[in-house]
């Protein structure tokens, strides 16, 4: 495990060696970083881990070209939890295995798993843990919830069981534009419309467009593939949080809570003057005092 420290923001960048748990056959490391609170509390830690979506990475959660107002794990950190932040296997500065078609939905979620409980090791403490993916991150978290169950509660974020809604851009096109194997650039222009509200202003926009990050094929299939976490949805024993903007990917928001059937409780939260970057959004304090409240009552 590789650390470097930025004491002002008790940040934490790590690369974790995760090579045990996708078992390719050549090392396997997941970039992340944990923030942590100014004063950490006495007692239970609450712990939030964090997927970012599609073409993005892990600084989705703290953007360092933004202003502080804009930055989830700060604003978090500030109310007592920690935040880990990963760069998706395949994304950002996490190991991008090669070919890319040896990768699964399954190897993924089984390397964020291993990436999480190594910090959860390290941390050697109390701790209270929310997983929450947003976007293609919703579609990942949900998986790996299924699969490797280490979360007290899940919030998934801008994703969608539903039949999806793109904005202006059809499921059937973008499928067409998928390669075989391999990763793949993703644009944004396509996605204005459904990314930002349009009150976003234009230089944050042209920022967080210059910081993407390539997609593994993998994963762009499966987000685009109908039904493809409905049976891990429906395993999920623990509280949820849907996430939804106004403007947003599914077609019916409270038609997402019948796919949770395990769930003992389940809450959905539509946040207004929103599209489907929450953290961009105006409103986007409103979402993280919902998200706050819900762990807190959850607890």
């Amino acid at each position: 495990m590789f650390r470097r420290e930025h004491r002002a923001m008790k940040s934490i960048d790590m690369m974790l060696d995760v090579s045990c748990a996708t078992r390719l056959d050549e090392p396997t490391q997941i970039a992340a970083t944990l923030h942590l609170p100014d004063d950490m509390p006495d007692g239970t830690l609450h712990l939030v881990f964090a997927l970012h979506g599609g073409g993005y990475r892990r600084i989705y959660w703290n953007p360092p070209f933004a202003d502080e107002s804009y930055r989830f794990a700060h604003w978090f950190a500030d109310r007592g939890k920690a935040v880990l932040a990963i760069d998706m296997l395949g994304m950002g500065e996490s190991s991008r295995p090669e070919p890319e078609d040896r990768l699964s939905l399954d190897i993924i979620a089984a390397a964020h798993a291993e990436a999480l409980a190594q910090v959860v090791r390290s941390l050697n403490r109390s701790l209270n843990v929310t997983g929450i993916g947003h976007s293609m991150g919703g579609m990942v978290i949900i998986a790996q919830a299924a699969a490797h169950p280490a979360f007290d509660r899940v919030a998934v974020i801008g994703w969608a069981n539903e039949p999806m809604i793109l904005g202006d851009t059809d499921v059937a096109t973008l499928q067409a534009g998928l390669i075989p194997s391999g990763y793949l650039p993703t644009p944004r222009e396509p996605m204005r419309a459904l990314f930002y509200w349009p009150d976003v202003p234009q230089s944050l926009i042209d920022a967080d467009e210059a910081h993407a990050s390539m997609t593994p094929a993998t994963l762009g299939r499966a987000a685009l593939t109908p039904g493809i976490v409905h049976e891990a949805s429906a395993q999920l024993a623990v509280p949820i949080q849907i996430v939804q903007s106004v403007m947003d990917t599914s077609p019916a928001p409270q038609n997402e809570v019948a796919y949770f059937k395990a769930s003992p409780d389940i809450e959905v939260q539509i946040l207004p003057e929103a599209a489907h970057c929450q953290n961009f959004a105006s409103t986007r304090v409103q979402h993280w005092a919902t998200l706050n409240d819900w762990i807190d009552r959850t607890n």
